[in-house]
């Protein structure tokens, strides 16, 4: 009876102690590398969209990857099982390190929700003011990048910079 505990025991160390399979995320977005779980932590690299990553864990709020031959720890939202479509690809450019333009796209109407004959009607209607128009004619030309969201975050302490600032 002992004799069957101990190897059970032992079988179970044994499960315990083999490596855990590594499983292939990928970057939802731009996302730093850090050498710590920690926003103060030395930033390794940056992922680019849909760049896949092997997950070794997660602890906390903080997926540990390999990374350059090394290891590396991304905020959890950053990581996704699926890889992100190529969206730049299905609505023709305008998506890219540099930024998001969505003036550049045929799609502009759709990707705010309104359809080419609705933007005439708003266009021709007096009861919406044309400075209306306008503001989101401005805002379709702002481009925003990574390194400007990543600012945004911090400053607004939204994201992981939120979780930090709470600690």
């Amino acid at each position: 009876m002992r004799h069957n505990a101990l190897l059970c025991l032992l079988a179970l160390l044994a499960l315990t102690a083999l490596p855990v399979l590594a499983e292939t995320m990928y970057a939802r977005f731009s996302a730093p590398v850090r050498s710590e779980r920690t926003l103060r932590a030395a930033t390794l690299g940056t992922l680019e969209q849909g760049e896949p990553v092997e997950v070794a864990s997660k602890v906390g709020r903080y997926f540990k990857v390999s990374y350059k031959g090394g290891t590396g720890w991304v905020y959890f939202n950053k990581l996704s099982t699926e890889k992100p479509e190529d969206v730049a690809a299905l609505l023709g450019g305008g998506f890219g390190t540099e930024g998001i333009l969505l003036t550049d796209q045929e799609a502009g109407g759709a990707l705010r929700g309104l359809s080419r004959m609705t933007e005439d009607y708003a266009a021709r209607s007096s009861e919406i003011p044309q400075w209306t128009l306008r503001a989101v004619e401005q805002m379709q030309a702002r481009r925003v990048s990574g390194q400007e969201l990543e600012l945004f975050q911090k400053e607004g302490k939204l994201g992981e910079y939120g979780e930090e600032a709470a600690r």
